[in-house]
């Protein structure tokens, strides 16, 4: 009931009483009308109105800090029944008052309209669920209606903007060491070979062939670049969970760097969680999307997976670099570590980045790059 309805029962009441002291009947009919209005405008809240919702976001999936997008459509299915002016009201939405709002709707009419819901925390955000919100004609009356039911989206942490890292010699050698050479695929051009039958025309390099009066065909190389894994320390003693939350950002940042890179990045907490992606960087995302701090002192030892001595480390820490349960010194020069430090900064190492509180990960992660690849930082 709104505070017009309430105002015109409290009226009823009021001159009823009235009419009954000072035998008035006139005074007796006035309340009736007050207190029938209220009565009809009850009653027509509590008919819901004849509409359908379909309630999708945009994607099943966004990053932190990025607003979620959320469309709504709406369809009165009734034949012969308009729909009334309704206001839209969704539980998740950190903001009172509708989210939507929805004139009045003619028989086989059609809305559809959008809203955004903010993203301030990585993980579950719930939307939903939505309430249909109408009112009778005279105010007096206001009732809520179940639209549709609570969804679920992803929030990925928010993802550092970070550059691929300059090819560096060890790198360069660890590329070469593990390429193969793959026969008739279509991926890197390696040089020239003579025309075998069943071989495909298209790939007939015919300048060559001209100039030296044979059909030559390209050849092409597969390049199978290693593994690389990603570390991030979990446990409660090495960050706070503000910077651990830059800490998950920065793996997410480095997550998709290596898998344009190397297109295969597996991820290893110190709490022991272990997800590979190949390809794209999603499933990665995800578990860094719902990965948390493991109390101090229940830290299991980190285990490396099958074959980690051809991967590629790039490993997320905080505090000391030396108090790391991962064996670090087993992977030479194929390794980079990112420490977030507190109170002091770690000793300088070529394949330490050492980022300090209030600095840009992003901009640390610049100047990193510049120094490892020998380029002037200007």
């Amino acid at each position: 009931m709104t505070r017009a309805g309430v105002l015109a029962l409290l009226s009823a009441l009021v001159l009823g009483a009235a009419a009954l002291l000072f035998g008035l009947p006139e005074l007796f009919l006035v309340a009736a009308v007050c207190a029938g209005l209220v009565l009809l405008a009850g009653l027509s809240t509590l008919l819901r109105p004849p509409l359908r919702a379909v309630c999708d976001p945009a994607r099943r999936r966004v990053s932190c800090g990025t607003p979620l997008r959320v469309q709504l459509r709406l369809s009165n299915a009734a034949r012969r029944r308009g729909a009334p002016p309704a206001d839209v009201f969704d539980d998740a939405s950190d903001h009172p008052g509708p989210v939507l709002r929805v004139g009045r709707m003619r028989s086989g009419a059609v809305v559809e309209d959008h809203y955004h819901l903010p993203t301030h925390r990585r993980g579950w955000r719930d939307i939903g669920p939505l309430w249909l919100e109408t009112e009778d004609a005279f105010g007096l009356a206001r009732r809520r209606h179940p639209l549709t039911p609570r969804r679920r989206v992803l929030v990925w942490p928010e993802i550092a903007d970070l550059e691929p890292l300059t090819e560096t010699i060890e790198y360069a050698t660890e590329r070469r060491r593990h390429a193969q050479l793959v026969w008739g695929s279509a991926t890197d051009f390696h040089s020239l070979r003579r025309f075998e039958p069943g071989d495909d025309p298209y790939r007939i390099h015919w300048p060559s062939s001209t100039r030296y009066q044979e059909l030559l065909v390209r050849r092409f190389e597969t390049v199978q670049r290693p593994e690389t894994l990603l570390f991030l320390e979990t446990d409660e003693g090495a960050a706070t969970p503000e910077i651990f939350e830059f800490m998950v950002s920065a793996a997410a940042g480095l997550a998709v760097v290596a898998a344009a890179e190397s297109g295969s990045v597996r991820l290893l907490t110190s709490g022991g969680a272990e997800v590979r992606a190949t390809g794209t960087p999603t499933a990665v995302l995800d578990a860094l999307a719902l990965v948390e701090q493991i109390p101090a002192g229940s830290r299991p030892a980190a285990r490396l997976p099958v074959g980690a001595a051809r991967m590629i480390l790039l490993a997320v820490m905080g505090g000391a670099v030396g108090e790391s349960s991962l064996p670090l010194d087993r992977f030479g020069p194929r390794r980079i570590i990112c420490s977030f430090w507190q109170d002091e900064p770690p000793a300088e190492h070529r394949d330490v980045l050492a980022i300090g509180p209030g600095e840009s990960i992003a901009e640390r992660w610049g100047e990193f790059r510049m120094l490892r690849s020998g380029s002037p930082t200007g």
